[in-house]
């Protein structure tokens, strides 16, 4: 990411590329090309890069999003080892203090009602992780992937919660089989074999 975050850097401080290039004695192209990530800044202008912007060389280099990825695949590694345990509360207090320190984590906040779902016999959990589900669902920086997991335990929360016109409202909402992966597959690929088992399961499962 040492491209990108030098082009953020630089839009940061309102320069442009040849303005840049003019402060370190290099050519334009040559920042371009940093930014594009086709080639890197000699290490000897890293330093100053760092003090250019206030920043430091980790930043630029990406090693402070790399120890943030190592540090949140720990977490969620701790998270499911207190889950599998049945520890579900040393879980759930894992994941709110961890939401403290990284507050606009999509994982963590899914991690969070994922758990409190498991916790069927408490309606105040419940309660949370419907509403935290609902913000995951109304947010645009989630995959369809992790849409399409929530929709599904949303649903059986709203039905846990006696929230049935809200269940049927959702069920309405999701895409008709007809759309599926496994209706289309088929149609995609040519591998006769696995084609012909494909269906048959299909139409096993609504038969």
């Amino acid at each position: 990411n040492i491209g990108d975050n030098i082009k953020k850097l630089r839009l940061q401080k309102g320069l442009t590329q040849e303005q840049l290039a003019d402060v370190f004695g290099v050519s334009a192209q040559a920042v371009s090309r940093w930014e594009n990530n086709t080639s890197y800044p000699d290490i000897a202008l890293l330093p100053g890069l760092a003090i250019y912007y206030d920043t430091s060389v980790d930043a630029i280099v990406g090693m402070d999003e790399i120890r943030r990825e190592e540090n949140l695949r720990r977490i969620h590694g701790q998270i499911n080892d207190f889950v599998m345990a049945g520890q579900s509360e040393e879980a759930v207090r894992l994941i709110r203090d961890s939401l403290k320190v990284y507050p606009n984590d999509r994982g963590l906040l899914m991690s969070l009602g994922e758990t409190l779902a498991h916790q069927a016999d408490n309606p105040t959990a419940t309660r949370e992780a419907i509403s935290i589900a609902e913000r995951i669902l109304q947010s645009n920086d989630v995959s369809t992937k992790a849409k399409g997991t929530t929709s599904a335990n949303l649903l059986f929360l709203f039905l846990r919660a006696g929230q049935n016109e809200k269940a049927n409202i959702l069920i309405r909402s999701l895409p008709h089989i007809w759309e599926s992966r496994e209706i289309l597959m088929p149609e995609v690929y040519s591998n006769e074999e696995y084609t012909e088992e494909l269906k048959k399961c299909i139409i096993k499962v609504l038969s």
